[in-house]
């Protein structure tokens, strides 16, 4: 009996010793960049009892899958298709192992390098619509972040609020409506400064006939972002749809009445009335929203495109009108050149402010719609 049980602690410690020496065989064949006999003594050693445990094993295991993945070879790439998880794995691995830190100051930077390969590939399984394996890289970066010692994931911009929100991309590429809501959700409690989180949720809401819904992340965004013109487009015209104009128009005068000097307020306000027929009223705000910001490019469109639009409809009632009108056509001749000549030093401040396009080819149109020639060619 007593040699019987000798004999199987002798053949324990001889399979523990096998095991380590595939260690020190993943060593020496790392060293010697033999990467696919060096990945088949990482594995086995990562998989035995005697070895599992160990973090000088995972701290070197690390560095194979880190050399595979690093390789300018697509033959030793191919050697694993997810060798940059299988790097970071072991190195958390090993540092949760390493309760003397005799590895840390070795594998820390390690860690971080495979932290910025895994966020890369998280990137391309998007791409790839493989979310799955991406919601993978993303749960191993989240477990790297107690082990960056140095900040230098941070330094990245791999951090739990940035994981987060990339987690929200994700799942609304995949569209997996239950958890983009979730990760939003999660996001908004945070106060996390990206303005897509409340565009694209009241987008989806939209899309799915919540409107209560949009309006409520309408209303959150705007306490992070207040000058949001999509949420507040979007705000307006989900008031217009319900026809409850005077709801919102009363919500902006009480806004107003608070914080008179909030340009956005009026401009907005604006908006409301012009979208509703009160061009009186439009002109009345848009003009107080200039008066307060005169440099805004959106102010100076908007009165431009209000006055621009004026002569348009003037110019159209002229067309229409008969030869014998000739009263009727002088006067409307008249309000065609007035809201012309009112819209061009706000077009032209707008095209100053940012030389888009479509206001070069207004100004363009106008002048020769006044006869200007000479200055309509300064805009050709």
């Amino acid at each position: 009996m007593k040699k019987t049980i000798a004999l199987v602690l002798i053949g324990l410690c001889s399979l523990g010793q096998a095991q380590n020496i595939q260690v020190q065989n993943m060593i020496n064949a790392l060293r010697n960049k033999d990467f696919a006999k060096a990945k088949l003594a990482a594995d086995a050693a990562a998989e035995h009892e005697s070895t599992k445990g160990s973090s000088k094993m995972w701290m070197n295991r690390g560095k194979v899958y880190k050399e595979i993945y690093n390789d300018t070879s697509k033959a030793v790439r191919d050697l694993d298709a997810e060798a940059e998880e299988k790097a970071l794995e072991s190195f958390i691995t090993c540092l949760k192992l390493d309760k003397d830190e005799i590895y840390r100051d070795e594998v820390k930077g390690l860690l971080v390098q495979a932290s910025a390969a895994n966020n890369r590939k998280a990137n391309t399984y998007i791409s790839s619509k493989a979310y799955e394996k991406a919601s993978k890289c993303y749960d191993l970066l989240e477990a790297a972040l107690p082990f960056d010692y140095d900040q230098g994931m941070k330094r990245q911009n791999i951090t739990k609020e940035k994981i987060l929100y990339n987690k929200f991309e994700m799942y609304k590429a995949a569209a997996n409506k239950e958890k983009t809501r979730e990760y939003a959700g999660k996001l908004i409690d945070i106060k996390y400064k990206e303005s897509r989180i409340y565009t694209d949720m009241t987008r989806i809401s939209l899309l799915d006939r919540d409107t209560a819904a949009a309006l409520d992340y309408i209303e959150k965004g705007k306490l992070l972002f207040d000058d949001n013109m999509v949420l507040i487009g979007t705000e307006i015209d989900i008031y217009l749809a319900r026809k409850k104009t005077d709801v919102l128009k009363d919500k902006l005068k009480k806004a107003i009445e608070v914080a008179p000097d909030n340009e956005i307020l009026h401009t907005v306000l604006g908006q409301v009335y012009e979208k509703t027929g009160d061009i009186s009223n439009a002109e009345k705000e848009y003009l107080a929203a200039m008066e307060l910001k005169p440099e805004t490019e959106d102010v100076n469109y908007r009165l431009a495109a209000l006055y621009f639009s004026q002569a348009v409809e003037m110019n159209k009632k002229l067309n229409e009108l008969p030869p014998k009108e000739t009263a009727k056509a002088k006067e409307y001749e008249e309000k065609v050149k007035e809201n012309f000549k009112k819209a061009i030093p706000f077009l032209e401040k707008a095209y100053e402010i940012k030389p888009d396009k479509a206001y070069k080819q207004r100004l363009f149109q106008i002048y020769n719609r006044l006869g200007e020639t000479e200055k309509a060619g300064k805009y050709k």
